[in-house]
């Protein structure tokens, strides 16, 4: 394994140091420039999403004084490594170069999806007569093949024509992320939005359409390059793996009290940021609004992880504050790529954000929790199984 860079660089990162979902974002810097405001939800649910309410605000605004930052002394873990690349992962990289390299035609407005498309789709599911949490989807965007999360979702959409709805029925699967919903009967309402017919060569695996992949004359040097580009990619998670780990540590050594009501809200802003304007584009009614709501806040994963971010959020603040860590124009540019990952935005979104008064305390938020991390990490002793040698937060082989 490479020691790669640093934890903090240009890899992504995680939404649980704090940072959150950007298309609330998104829509406000788009309203800026040139629409009117987005439809707020019913009035009977409450909004939370107004400007500067981002994830672990509250823990970074109100009893801040009663948390102690915690020591970062000693901090050290070990994290399980696995470099190894399947054949499968293999073919499916293949897969999806070849795709990309493909020619393709947008279908027209009526004319029917199929199997190998690239479409792009708005979805609810429904199962025991509720809507699915998180099932709520707008341009979601995949390709028209069997598929081991939704079986049977795109063979069922199969003849959908483009700007047309079909009523799919599945069977959510055993990894299915609700686990209360596992092997659960369920219906999905999908909206084509769009979709691509791509036409994949014949001759996809000859020396002369892979060179036009531009990764390697033959196919043989093309798999290595892509296996490279894998294992890659999995020292970069083991980075982050490092990192979620280092967090968890520092979650252990501070004391803060999260209250139910505090992660209830929590996940309602996050709904209302997240789900429902989906659901209000949809016209659904206070009830449904009600309905998809009460699925985020009873979903025993969503609220362990929004317990978890928030005590990050506390121990980060906490230190930050005790440490003097502060954000610089410097220190803005050099994390901001890092930092708009869970945003969704470009760079060129970012800055145009940034030049929002409204919209640049989120993100300036957002930088500053990522050189609090980097921060942390600093102070971390890090070890991969299997790989010899002990490493520090930031990357650097220690003696």
């Amino acid at each position: 394994m490479s020691a790669r860079k640093t934890v903090g660089g240009a890899g992504p990162t995680r939404t649980s140091t704090g940072s959150f979902e950007g298309d609330h974002l998104l829509r406000k810097l788009e309203s800026a420039r040139k629409e009117p405001a987005a439809a707020a939800p019913p009035a009977d649910i409450q909004d939370l999403s107004e400007e500067g309410t981002d994830p672990g605000a509250k823990a970074l605004v109100e009893g801040l004084e009663d948390v102690v930052a915690p020591s970062l002394e000693n901090l050290k873990v070990t994290v399980p490594n696995d470099l190894g690349v399947s054949q499968g992962e293999l073919l499916m990289r293949f897969h999806e170069l070849v795709r990309a390299h493909s020619p393709s035609r947008p279908r027209k407005a009526g004319e029917p999806v199929r199997m190998g498309d690239q479409v792009e789709l708005d979805t609810l599911g429904y199962a025991q007569g509720r809507l699915i949490p998180f099932s709520a989807r707008t341009g979601l965007e995949l390709e028209m093949a069997p598929s081991d999360l939704l079986p049977g979702l795109c063979e069922g959409l199969e003849g959908t024509p483009v700007g047309g709805s079909k009523q799919v029925d599945v069977v959510l699967p055993d990894s299915y992320p609700v686990e209360a919903l596992r092997g659960t009967p369920a219906t999905f309402l999908v909206d084509v939005v769009s979709a691509r017919e791509v036409k994949v060569p014949k001759d996809a695996e000859s020396d002369a359409f892979v060179r036009k992949l531009g990764r390697g004359d033959t196919l043989e040097a093309l798999m290595e390059a892509l296996a490279s580009d894998i294992a890659d990619e999995r020292a970069d998670d083991a980075w982050l793996e490092a990192q979620e780990r280092v967090l968890d540590e520092v979650i252990l050594r501070t004391e803060v009290a999260i209250t139910p009501e505090l992660v209830d809200e929590e996940i309602r802003r996050n709904w209302n940021t997240g789900e429902a304007p989906l659901l209000v584009s949809k016209n659904f009614g206070p009830d449904e609004m009600q309905e998809s709501l009460d699925g985020w806040m009873m979903d025993p994963n969503t609220r362990l992880e929004t317990d978890r971010r928030l005590r990050i959020a506390y121990a980060l603040r906490a230190i930050i504050e005790r440490d003097g860590v502060t954000l610089t124009p410097e220190s803005l540019e050099e994390v901001l790529e890092e930092a708009i990952i869970p945003f969704g935005l470009s760079l060129e979104e970012a800055r145009s954000a940034l030049a929002d008064p409204a919209l640049a305390e989120t993100l300036r938020h957002a930088a500053l929790q990522v050189v609090a991390v980097r921060h942390v990490m600093r102070h971390a002793e890090v070890e991969f199984e299997g790989v010899p040698g002990r490493f520090s937060g930031s990357g650097k082989p220690l003696r």
